[in-house]
């Protein structure tokens, strides 16, 4: 029996629908994820995908976490970890150094007059002390039942 999706792959089953780029795509794609891949442990071309981002290695039964079509290799990963924290600690520190310039542009008596003022005692004497049971908040009423 001949093959009967020499062109096409796996994306056959689609038939005409869904278009012909879509269709290479996916064709693409399922011939990595479906395909054997080197164990980064054992070095034995093993490794097969159990589920989305699950790879498991025939050889030496080692299971990984990567990436969901292709296991990518921890010193790429590493890479891209390293990659992305250092800019963030980039931003920190730009953030801080912007902070800390902006302080000291700004003159001490100005600082002072962000403050709050004080309120007059008169003010203060007026305003009625609440006892701690007032605080405790209020327990909702019981409703009745209608017979």
């Amino acid at each position: 029996m001949s093959k009967r999706t020499k062109k096409v792959g796996s994306s056959g089953r689609l038939g005409v629908r869904y278009g012909v780029t879509v269709r290479k795509r996916i064709a693409d794609i399922e011939a990595v994820a479906k395909g054997r891949h080197e164990c980064p442990k054992c070095k034995a071309v093993a490794m097969s995908r159990k589920a989305n981002g699950i790879w498991f290695c025939n050889h030496c039964g080692a299971i990984l976490a990567s990436s969901s079509y292709m296991p990518t290799k921890p010193v790429a990963v590493r890479r891209e970890v390293a990659e992305v924290l250092a800019t963030a600690e980039a931003k920190e520190a730009a953030k801080k150094e912007g902070s800390k310039k902006k302080k000291e542009a700004e003159p001490e008596a100005e600082q002072e007059e962000l403050k709050p003022e004080p309120e007059p005692e008169e003010l203060q004497s007026e305003k009625p002390k609440k006892k701690p049971e007032e605080l405790k908040p209020e327990k909702p009423k019981k409703r009745k039942k209608k017979e």
